[in-house]
């Protein structure tokens, strides 16, 4: 059973199916872990914007960052930062003028993924991590052709940057374990149209296995695309 068949009629599934949707890209040989937004006002749920199953995405998350180090991988994190300027702050419908948001805490990564020192943070202003970022220059830097996707939130800024990923011709892996939404509804129906359409909406364990198997940042192609 699939995350989504519990809110994505059968039907609409099946039209997918027939137009020759989905499938698998496969793992590449040189893969990325990018942790998206996974700072205290995403993940504490004393804060407006968390997700409740983030307590969770940060336990899985934290397997796949051990399995990404042990491996050699490159790994790269993204948070926001408080902005009070309307022009650098943007159209966002949401409003962040509140006084917990002035917290400096607030935009640290939790302390359960802490980044080390040889690890970027990206600070960014708009869903996707690409945008605005170095990102893509630094995974040119590592010859990086897999991006492991984490983070929160799923329909907005992981689906983002896994679109931005996409269109920049990575293979885009998205560990459905590892990503979480405030809303299940949306969560589950973003990953269902990222598999369709832009990636591999797979278990962490899969992931986990696949690291496992990775040397110096380098791994034996375990997956194809396909034909």
């Amino acid at each position: 059973m699939a995350i989504w068949d519990d809110v994505v009629p059968k039907a609409e599934q099946e039209l997918y199916e027939r137009g020759g949707w989905g499938g698998r890209v496969g793992f590449g040989r040189r893969p990325a872990l990018i942790v998206v937004d996974m700072y205290t006002a995403f993940v504490d749920p004393a804060y407006p914007f968390s997700s409740p199953d983030a307590p969770a995405s940060v336990r899985t998350i934290r397997l796949l960052l051990e399995a990404a180090r042990t491996a050699g991988c490159p790994v790269f994190f993204s948070k926001a930062r408080l902005r009070t300027i309307p022009a650098e702050r943007g159209r966002w419908k949401v409003s962040a003028d509140r006084p917990v948001m002035r917290n400096p805490e607030a935009y640290e990564i939790v302390p359960e993924l802490r980044p080390l020192p040889t690890e970027s943070v990206l600070v960014k202003a708009a869903p996707s991590v690409f945008h605005g970022t170095d990102l893509a220059g630094y995974l040119i830097y590592h010859a990086v052709d897999t991006l492991i996707v984490t983070g929160t939130v799923t329909s907005g800024c992981v689906r983002d940057t896994v679109l931005d990923a996409f269109s920049l011709n990575f293979r885009v892996i998205v560990p459905h374990d590892a990503v979480c939404d405030r809303g299940r509804t949306s969560h589950k129906v973003a990953l269902f149209d990222i598999h369709m359409k832009y990636g591999d909406v797979v278990p962490s364990s899969e992931v986990v296995a696949y690291l496992g198997a990775c040397r110096d940042g380098e791994c034996a192609r375990a997956g194809a695309e396909r034909a």
